[in-house]
């Protein structure tokens, strides 16, 4: 345990009603979860559970499993110490459990670390996948993603409390092994899949055609392998191919050879990724075109998702996000009407317009915005907006969505 968790402690046994929280200089950082409505003694039982679980993968060098454990566990811990706190209760024994969580998570991070260290210096292939492709971090989270509501809710339930509680999803409740995102491009694929790594606190693998197309035949089956045997070494991790239809479309006669093998690849390591219930691997995949897919390949992604345009509330909610911090003099009615006019706009189409709505006031007085301040900008009008929409169209035409809504009734 660090010296500044140890001081932490004896701070907090000789002040127990100090309202600085205890855990402020903790090297693992925590975030409270809401569990407002629940009963606290069985969020204590279940912490417990989770603890003794976390241990267990501890025990068995299954580091990064324990640390994502711990990690939830402390996140259930935590706020209900501080209510004891406020409530003069005693929380020893909570504390206890939560300092126990927090010293071993700091320790598997250390041995992650070192295990990443080992296995880049032992294998070429897996060091490649180390520095070019494994994120330890991801930032985004299912709050920061604007709309998309029922998407979120279906990945909580198949990735993200599978990985809280993996002695309950097991057997018919396993969770999938692949996950397939497609829809028109700009709504936010990759940040869901970025956002679920970070839900969970796993290890993240961003892969695309440069990373495992090669120019010397035989290196793109090899890193292919690599990448399945590094995310299974790091579990639980999540592998992200973007544009999945660009390696592995369908397959034909007059296809290359390397091609050929790599698809080939991808399947034999697909299905041996999950050797038991217990194993946290996750393939998902976007895809603009879910059509060119190759058959074996779509079959395999058990769960098809359509991400689709945003909805009314989505875009207004998109809109309002991204004017938060620039001056305007729209009313609630006006963005109503505005967000309106934007059906049909992907959600990087909606940014680009009000990107060029925000540009209208320092276009008119060039000259002068050198030297302007800026509390003397002019507000963003309605008129801007009109102007904006007028200028920037749907990158995607009716015909193109079609296709998206016809995949998505044939999958159903």
């Amino acid at each position: 345990m660090s010296d500044s968790i140890k001081q932490t402690i004896k701070n907090d046994k000789q002040q127990v009603n100090r309202s600085r929280s205890p855990f402020q200089n903790c090297k693992t950082k925590i975030k409270e979860k809401q569990n407002v409505q629940q009963d606290p003694n069985q969020q204590i039982q279940n912490a417990s559970k989770m603890i003794e679980m976390g241990m267990k993968y501890f025990q068995n060098q299954q580091y990064s499993m324990a640390k994502v454990v711990l990690i939830n566990s402390s996140q259930v811990l935590l706020p209900i110490i501080k209510q004891k706190k406020q409530n003069e209760e005693d929380h020893t024994a909570e504390y206890q459990q939560l300092i126990k969580a927090i010293s071993t998570a700091e320790i598997c991070t250390q041995k992650i670390d070192q295990l990443q260290q080992s296995i880049a210096s032992q294998d070429p292939y897996s060091k490649q996948i180390i520095e070019t492709a494994m994120i330890r971090k991801c930032d985004v989270t299912f709050d920061s993603i604007v709309g998309l509501e029922s998407i979120k809710n279906q990945l909580e339930e198949v990735i993200v409390l599978p990985n809280l509680r993996p002695d309950i999803f097991t057997g018919i409740r396993a969770p999938p092994k692949g996950i397939l995102f497609y829809g028109p491009p700009g709504n936010g694929k990759t940040l869901l899949a970025k956002a679920v790594a970070n839900q969970i606190k796993c290890c993240f693998f961003n892969v695309s055609a440069s990373t495992l197309v090669q120019k010397h035949l035989g290196e793109g089956e090899k890193l292919m392998k690599t990448l399945f045997n590094v995310a299974f070494k790091f579990q639980p991790s999540v592998i992200f191919i973007d544009e999945i239809d660009s390696i592995l479309s369908s397959r034909s006669s007059e296809e290359h050879e390397a091609s050929r093998r790599l698809k080939t690849e991808f399947l034999i390591s697909f299905d041996g990724m999950q050797t038991t219930d217990q194993d946290r691997i996750f393939l998902i995949a976007a895809t603009n075109r879910p059509q060119d897919i190759d058959g074996a390949v779509l079959r395999r992604f058990t769960v098809k998702i359509l991400i689709d345009q945003p909805d009314q509330k989505a875009r207004l909610g998109l809109v309002k996000s991204l004017m938060q911090a620039v001056s305007h003099s729209i009313l609630d009615i006006a963005f109503d009407k505005i967000c309106e006019k934007l059906a049909g706009y992907s959600a990087s189409d909606i940014k680009a317009v009000v990107k060029e709505a925000c540009m209208q006031p320092l276009r008119e007085d060039k000259i002068t915005l050198v030297a302007m301040s800026a509390q003397n900008i002019r507000p963003v009008r309605k008129e801007d907006f009109e102007f904006a929409i007028n200028k920037v169209k749907p990158s995607l035409t009716q015909k193109q969505y079609q296709e998206y809504i016809s995949f998505n009734k044939s999958e159903k």
